[in-house]
C-alpha cells in the first residue's frame, strides 16, 4: 500500500463531524464536498504521487472531514455555483429576438486569430465563475489548423465592431475581453465522430473577471432537483451571434425559445445520417425557422427555473439547413459533466499547506 494513502486512512480515520456529500471548506478555503478519498480525483492524484511530499500529506490531513462506514472522509475540492449566478433583468436564433445586454451577461464570444492578421468572432462560450468559460470541443479542435483562440469577449453590443464603448441612454458600456491562458478539451472528444460525443471543453482566461451589471455567471445544474427536470415539452432559450435568415453572422446578440424533445425523436430524424444520441446529448426544438445556427456552437441553452438561469446544454450541432420544421438541434448535456467540469476548474488546486 502507498505509504501516504496508509497515512490518509489512518489519519482521517479517527476524524468525526461531516457526513459524505455534505458541503465542506479545504484547506485552502474553497468550496467543497466531504466524500470518501477514493471518490476524489483530486486527493488520489496527490495520494498515487511516485515522491508524496510532507507538504502533501499535510494538505491530506487538514482536508479530513469525517467517516462513513469506517472510510475516511476527505474535503473534495468541488465547483459551485457563484453567488448571484443565473440573476437577469431581463423578462426572461434563428428567428430570434435581440437581446438587451443585461438579459444574457453570461454570454461570450470566442475570438480568433486566422494567421492572416485578422481576429473573428466565431464561437460562442459562457461564464461559469470569474476565470472559467464553457465552450464546445468542436470550437477547439475543428477549427482550421492555423487557427488560434484569441480571446474571450463579454459585454458585447456589436459583434463586428471594432469600437469597444458604446453610449446608450447616457450610460458608457465596454465590452470586457481577455486572453486565453488554458483550454481544456474533454479527453473522449473525437471530432471526427458524426455523433459528436463529448463536445464540452473549458477555457481558462488569462484573469480573473469582474462581475457587473453586463458581465454574470450563468447557474449550472449542480442541485439534483435541477439536472432531473423533464426535457420533453419543456421550454429553453438558446442565445449567440451565429447565422440568421438574413445574415451569416449576426452584429447583435439573439435569443430564442425552444421546446424539449426526446432522444429517440432525434434518433429518428438523424439516423439516415447514422447519428445515434446517448443521454450525454439533448434534443432540443424542430419548429420551423426556430434554431440556433453556426456561430452560436458552444453557447448556452438555458432554462429558467424559479428567478433564475441554469444552463443545460452547449451548442452542438444540427441539421444542415438551420430552423428546418422536425429537425431539432443537439445540445450536450451539461448535466453528464458536471464532475469533469469540477475537476478541471480545480486542478490547480493549492495544497502548500503551513504546519
Amino acid at each position: 500500500m502507498n505509504f501516504l494513502f496508509a497515512l490518509v486512512i489512518v489519519s482521517i480515520g479517527f476524524a468525526v463531524g461531516l457526513e459524505v456529500n455534505d458541503t465542506c471548506v479545504t484547506p485552502c478555503d474553497s468550496p467543497g464536498r466531504c466524500v470518501p478519498v477514493r471518490n476524489c480525483s483530486y486527493a488520489l492524484k496527490i495520494v498515487r504521487k511516485e515522491s508524496p511530499t510532507y507538504q502533501d500529506s499535510l494538505f491530506l490531513e487538514k482536508s479530513r472531514c469525517g467517516k462513513d462506514k469506517g472510510l475516511p472522509l476527505i474535503c473534495c475540492p468541488h465547483l459551485l455555483n457563484p453567488e448571484d449566478c443565473g440573476a437577469s433583468l431581463g423578462n426572461r436564433i434563428f428567428g430570434g429576438t435581440q437581446t438587451k445586454l443585461e438579459e444574457h451577461p453570461w454570454a461570450a464570444v470566442l475570438m480568433y486569430d486566422t494567421a492572416r492578421g485578422r481576429i473573428i468572432p466565431k464561437c460562442g462560450g459562457s461564464l461559469i465563475n470569474e476565470r472559467y468559460v464553457l465552450t464546445a470541443a468542436h470550437c477547439i479542435r475543428n477549427v482550421p489548423e492555423r487557427w488560434k483562440l484569441h480571446s474571450v469577449r463579454f459585454s458585447v453590443i456589436d459583434v463586428i465592431s471594432e469600437v469597444n464603448c458604446t453610449t446608450i441612454e447616457e450610460e458608457e458600456i465596454c465590452r470586457q475581453e481577455f486572453g486565453v491562458e488554458q483550454i481544456t478539451v474533454h479527453p473522449d472528444y473525437d471530432k471526427d465522430s458524426i455523433n459528436k460525443q463529448h463536445d464540452i471543453a473549458i477555457v481558462k482566461l488569462a484573469e480573473d473577471v469582474t462581475f457587473g451589471k453586463y458581465v454574470k455567471p450563468i447557474c449550472l445544474p449542480f442541485d439534483e432537483l435541477v439536472a432531473e427536470l423533464p426535457i420533453e415539452d419543456e421550454e429553453f432559450t438558446v442565445t449567440g451571434w451565429g447565422q440568421t435568415e438574413k445574415e451569416i453572422l449576426s452584429r447583435f446578440q439573439l435569443h430564442v425559445e425552444i421546446n424539449g424533445k426526446s432522444n429517440e425523436l432525434c434518433n429518428e430524424v438523424f439516423g439516415v445520417a447514422n447519428v445515434t444520441l446517448t443521454e450525454n446529448h439533448l434534443c432540443v426544438g424542430g419548429d420551423a425557422g426556430r434554431d440556433s445556427c453556426k456561430g452560436d456552437s458552444g453557447g448556452p441553452l438555458l432554462r429558467l427555473v424559479a428567478t433564475n438561469w441554469y444552463q443545460v446544454g452547449v451548442v452542438s450541432f444540427g441539421a444542415k439547413r438551420c430552423g428546418s420544421e422536425g429537425f431539432p438541434g443537439i445540445y450536450t448535456n451539461v448535466a453528464k459533466y458536471l464532475d469533469w467540469i469540477s475537476d478541471v476548474v480545480n486542478e490547480n488546486h493549492c495544497h502548500n499547506m503551513e504546519e
